[in-house]
């Protein structure tokens, strides 16, 4: 069995392809599986090119899904007693992956979640060991945060790139953002599917022309409920989208290491959502600038309590990067990543086309 811990619309698009050429059972049960996986997708807020990945490993979709790439796969909807403050969760976390001995890349865009975790590493690990790289030049990372910048990001190893989705190297280096933290601490959804969200019932509808209401304190039953069921699905999908221009033929799966990736941060989560803390909030264009400041608080007390920097830590709104630094993920270099950390792409596509790739 080959199992997978990225899948992107690349590679479900050559399977659909591919079995054009077949008729029978398998056929018809593949596409229940993905049509399934499009539902199931929809309701979790994320686009119809991404994956999901049960972190309980009961559902599955249309793909053989891997867990090991997180530390805290057990982990249930349970409250955790005796749990440090997020601060020794973080600085421990930051701690350990130091510990590892390699190069560590930070990808930084300036924001709250990002700002988090340059504070974190820069507290614990030798200041040699870090490189941070940014997107936008020097028009956006360095403007969302001058006082970082300046005090710290200056007097370390930092690079600007064209897209984030091909600057990070695995195969040699620890690899870190701030990706999960939306999931964990409050957003009502992946930012494209939720800009422009209108809650509509149970479900969501999308309307350009109205500002966003999912985040709207009526809505607040609504996105408790929610919570749970999207983060089970999609927390362990989060950070690999910035790997999907990578040009190397095989990663180190020990060297994924995003900051809020791991399991005391989840479970640190988990308590909060149990004890109704969050505090919802939608991250799109149009949406409401000061529920978004209410939101992640934690990571904003742990910004200032790291720099005493309380305009920011409690002042940031949304910060954005222009899609030309995304590119369009659909059609990047990877297909999948596999458990092993083979890179799948054009070039060895035909190796991972058979059944045992399957769930059927």
């Amino acid at each position: 069995m080959i199992k997978f811990l990225m899948i992107k619309g690349t590679y479900r698009r050559a399977w659909q392809s591919y079995l054009k050429n077949f008729s029978g059972e398998f056929k018809r049960e593949f596409k229940r599986k993905i049509d399934e996986e499009q539902y199931y997708l929809r309701q979790y807020a994320r686009p119809r090119y991404w994956w999901l990945n049960d972190q309980l490993g009961i559902n599955k979709f249309a793909f053989n899904m891997s867990r090991k790439h997180f530390n805290g796969s057990d982990n249930k909807y349970e409250y955790t007693n005796n749990l440090p403050p997020l601060k020794d969760i973080l600085l421990e976390r930051a701690l350990k992956i130091s510990n590892m001995g390699k190069k560590i890349q930070l990808l930084y865009s300036g924001g709250i979640d990002s700002t988090a975790l340059i504070l974190a590493f820069y507290e614990v690990c030798p200041k040699d060991q870090l490189e941070i790289i940014m997107a936008g030049g020097e028009e956006l990372a360095p403007k969302n945060n001058p006082k970082i910048f300046k005090d710290i990001i200056q007097h370390l190893d930092y690079r600007f790139t064209d897209s984030l989705f091909s600057a990070s190297d695995l195969s040699q280096y620890v690899y870190t953002t701030g990706c999960e933290a939306d999931r964990l601490f409050g957003a009502d959804g992946y930012t494209i599917m939720m800009q422009n969200a209108q809650r509509d019932g149970s479900d969501y509808k999308i309307d350009v022309d109205l500002e966003p209401t999912t985040d709207s304190p009526e809505n607040w039953q609504w996105n408790w409920d929610r919570w749970w069921g999207i983060t089970r699905h999609t927390y362990l999908t989060q950070s690999f989208r910035l790997l999907g221009d990578i040009r190397q033929a095989k990663i180190d799966i020990e060297n994924y290491q995003p900051l809020f990736f791991d399991k005391r941060v989840q479970q640190f989560a988990i308590n909060l959502h149990i004890d109704k803390e969050h505090k919802w909030y939608n991250s799109g264009n149009e949406a409401n600038q000061d529920r978004y400041k209410k939101g992640k608080i934690w990571i904003r007390d742990f910004i200032f309590e790291m720099n005493g920097d309380s305009e920011y830590a409690y002042g940031c709104g949304k910060t954005r990067t222009p899609p030309k630094v995304f590119g369009a993920p659909p059609e990047l270099n990877v297909f999948a990543i596999t458990e092993d950390g083979t890179v799948v792409n054009r070039k060895n596509l035909a190796e991972y086309m058979t059944a045992d790739c399957v769930t059927i």
